[in-house]
């Protein structure tokens, strides 16, 4: 069966409805609150009062006054009390678009666009292509702060730009523009973001409800249990010790035993349940409230009323803003092998309904069946409350406090990513491209242009000494072609050349740059530093004083030839290859040393823990050797 939404079926079929029910109300209106009597638990109980006072049978949920709940659960005649044979499936009711991401896009090829709705807010919007029934599809994703909406469009629907996808999902966005997503492990948080909502910890309350018990007190007060509802615990779960239980424990004390020793746990279909059952948390003396329990129980959302005999049960006998929801179990024939159980459920008006469906009669046997529908059904009922209003408010300001944070993060990973900040690239060179490596060509092109327009200029600095070259000094001997060696030829190839006043301070420069590219490649920048730039064999001081003058002169001297530019280039690229290598031997390095430094912790601790045995043996040593002795006096 369909699920019902309850105001529909209320409104239609109350008449009846309540005739099967055989609930005691005073036609309550939908949608208002208990507010009409000024103690609707005093209200409750002296209606539960006046129920007792008449014949048996009972119904097992009687309204209140002052309405503000529906129930559901046929009640069967006393001739009709067998539990009939029930055909239904196991169908958890979440929400599926919180899955949509995870099981469409994730791992698959896809976009994610970010932007903000002057209305509406932040919002974040999936993207991607599907062939469906041979035709192309999209398929989009768009969250909001009101929530998340799945949709799969004819491309020839979707135009191409994102900020008009978003309209076809949501007509009230009036958004231009969004940015695209760029960067690593977005995915990873989106589909956190969009999981957030599943829940797969429950807490459930379990109260004990006598025969002609009508206050919240009383329910509390059962100090303790009873055979049958022992028999319908161990069919709820297994009984745990709380001290050695290491799973989820729902809020209880697994440490000093301050909220008992026992509790009821179960792990259904991956999901970790604990129950709160009221005869099984502290009793205090001389406390009526038994506020103990009803610390725990009463900040439950769903809870399970278990009775032993047949008595009615109000759903507002307990003042609590959390319980929204009860399921009411009524046993038959206990500890016997035709053992029972009538299911009731009563929920708050904002509640919507919930499967699995009960049946009619809503009877069942004791087995696994029973169980499954019954745990199904509490886990259902909690995320059933959590559309009600006072929840769906919270859940409200948490998603948008949680998508204002996404969307943020991803723009600021996206930015840092991209470099999009302090890339002070070359005037000419466009700002994507600029980088370490091609801001130092930049700067070579730079100084190879002014070179080129003021000849005259290049021509009377060549005759110069060497203090007045303004790229670089020249020796009187040929310069070997490979820098390398003039570095470990000479005892300083900084200090017997002079560096240019374009060229040093360009080399320093760039060597900041490099530090800071080590950062992104996951290596320590001052270790870099170290390893690279202060050695001197790493061939950078001597091409700032061999072979960047004999090229850049070269060039002056031809004005701009074409071959030599040419040469210029190639030796360039030869020494990015040669940086590319130095890094490469670098991080080899780094993970030698990193490498030895973990193996010389591992060598101190086996060091420690045999230091720790010789101590040991020798203090056994000694034991022995006293007892010996004292053995040999005797």
């Amino acid at each position: 069966m369909g699920v019902l939404r309850w105001r529909e079926r209320n409104n239609n079929r109350q008449p009846e409805y309540n005739k099967q029910t055989s609930v005691v109300t005073e036609k309550p209106t939908l949608g208002t609150r208990q507010d009409s009597c000024p103690a609707s638990s005093s209200c409750s109980q002296e209606l539960l009062e006046e129920t007792l006072r008449g014949s048996a049978p009972y119904p097992m949920v009687v309204l209140p006054p002052g309405g503000g709940y529906w129930v559901d659960g046929h009640e069967p005649s006393s001739a009709s009390l067998a539990a009939p044979s029930h055909s239904w499936r196991t169908k958890f009711e979440t929400d599926d678009t919180a899955k949509c991401y995870r099981r469409f896009f994730l791992g698959r090829e896809h976009l994610n666009f970010v932007g903000s709705d002057e209305n509406l807010g932040p919002l974040l919007l999936s993207v991607k292509s599907e062939n469906v029934a041979s035709q192309e599809h999209m398929r989009l994703l768009l969250r909001l702060q009101s929530g998340s909406m799945h949709e799969l469009v004819p491309s020839s629907v979707a135009t191409s730009a994102p900020h008009n996808m978003v309209k076809l999902l949501n007509e009230q966005l009036t958004v231009t523009s969004l940015q695209p997503i760029l960067c690593p492990r977005a995915s990873e948080l989106i589909a956190e973001y969009d999981e957030h909502v599943l829940v797969s910890n429950f807490k459930f309350g379990v109260l004990y409800q006598q025969y002609g018990q009508t206050s919240e007190e009383q329910l509390f007060s059962n100090k303790h249990s009873s055979p049958a509802l022992d028999e319908f615990l161990n069919l709820l779960g297994q009984r745990i010790q709380l001290k050695d239980h290491k799973g989820y424990r729902g809020g209880l004390d697994t440490q000093y035993g301050q909220t008992g020793d026992e509790a009821i746990y179960q792990n259904f279909k991956g999901r970790q349940i604990i129950f709160h059952v009221s005869t099984l948390l502290p009793y205090t003396d001389n406390d009526p409230q038994q506020l103990q329990r009803k610390r725990h129980i009463g900040n439950d959302i769903v809870a399970i009323v278990f009775q032993e005999d047949n008595t009615p049960f109000s759903p507002d006998m307990i003042a609590s803003h959390f319980l929204h929801t009860y399921i009411v179990v009524q046993v038959l024939e206990p500890n016997s092998p035709n053992t029972r159980y009538k299911v009731s459920v009563t929920a708050r008006d904002d509640v919507p309904f919930f499967g699995p469906t009960l049946p009619s009669p809503a009877i069942f046997r004791k087995g696994p069946e029973f169980q499954e529908f019954l745990l199904t059904k509490l886990i259902n009922a909690e995320n059933a409350c959590y559309k009600a209003h006072k929840f769906a408010k919270l859940e409200l300001r948490t998603r948008s406090s949680l998508l204002t944070t996404l969307c943020e993060a991803l723009r600021d990973k996206t930015r840092d990513f991209l470099g999009s900040e302090g890339s002070d690239g070359a005037p000419d060179t466009p700002k994507s491209e600029s980088g370490p490596g091609t801001r130092f060509i930049d700067t070579v092109r730079k100084a190879l242009i002014a070179r080129v327009r003021n000849p005259a200029t290049t021509e009377t600095n060549n005759n110069n000494t060497a203090k007045k070259t303004p790229v670089g000094s020249v020796p009187d001997t040929p310069t070997p072609v490979s820098g390398r060696s003039l570095s470990k030829g000479s005892s300083g190839g900084k200090k017997s050349s002079p560096s240019s006043p374009v060229s040093s301070p360009d080399i320093h420069s760039h060597r900041t740059l490099r530090v800071s590219e080590s950062d992104s490649s996951s290596l320590n920048s001052v270790e870099l530093d170290a390893a690279v730039y202060a050695d001197s064999d790493t061939g950078l001081e001597s091409m700032s004083s061999a072979e960047t003058p004999n090229k850049v002169c070269s060039m002056c001297l031809e004005s701009g030839d074409s071959k030599a530019a040419d040469s210029l280039r190639q030796e360039v690229t030869r020494l990015k290859c040669d940086k590319l290598d130095l890094l490469r031997q670098n991080v080899a390095c780094q993970r030698e040393i990193k490498r030895l430094r973990e193996k010389e912790l591992a060598l101190q601790s086996d060091l420690a823990n045999a230091s720790k045995e010789i101590l040991r043996l020798r203090e056994l040593l000694k034991e022995y050797t006293t007892a010996g002795s004292e053995g040999s006096a005797v």
